[in-house]
């Protein structure tokens, strides 16, 4: 069984893939909502993710530097830490500022003159992806990548290279349902409809 094929599998399990109708981030309502947070549950899925991300930023580390990983709040912060532990590199994570104590918007690592790789759960827009990269570049960060498990295929690719930073994921949604359709996990009514309402 392929690695798709078994992720695919768990999520739909754990309830990470749920099927309805659910009020995105972005705004836009969706007939299939994806919650990492989830999967944090499965320890099976939690290290086959973790592996693949880091997999992943070892192949970019290849052809460019890479000196922090960066999480997005809060979505993003257990899979950059995870990330960050595997390849041995500092962690940081993007929050909003809370009005009290040092009132930092970067915690963790320092990001100053430091090529930071930013990883969140999933990717709709790139709204969060980009908010967090224009944070971590206010504060004198470099930001040329960026890493999701899921993109949604909804633009969040096209934006964030209007921002010069690439994004890099895992899988796309798209892959995700035909997996769930090869194993019967979904059927042809629920798969066609799905994909008509987010690309059709």
């Amino acid at each position: 069984m392929q690695e798709i094929d078994v992720i695919s599998k768990i999520l739909y399990e754990t309830g990470s893939i749920k099927i309805g109708k659910f009020l995105l981030a972005s705004g836009k309502y969706s007939s299939i909502y994806v919650d990492m947070r989830k999967m944090l549950g499965n320890v099976d899925g939690f290290k086959r993710i973790g592996n693949l991300l880091s997999q992943k930023v070892n192949e970019i580390k290849k052809v460019d530097n890479i000196d922090v990983i960066i999480g997005v709040a809060t979505g993003g912060i257990p899979w950059a830490s995870v990330t960050s532990y595997l390849i041995n590199l500092p962690m940081a994570y993007v929050r909003q500022q809370k009005g009290h104590g040092l009132n930092n918007q970067i915690e963790g690592a320092d990001v100053v003159n430091k090529h930071g790789l930013i990883i969140d759960d999933v990717s709709t827009t790139g709204e969060s992806l980009i908010n967090s990269a224009k944070t971590v570049r206010e504060n004198k960060g470099i930001v040329n990548y960026s890493l999701v498990i899921v993109d949604r295929g909804q633009g969040s690719i096209e934006n964030l290279r209007k921002e010069n930073i690439n994004l890099h994921y895992l899988f796309t949604l798209k892959q995700i349902l035909e997996s769930l359709l090869k194993q019967n996990i979904i059927n042809d009514n629920t798969f066609n409809n799905i994909i008509n309402e987010l690309y059709g």
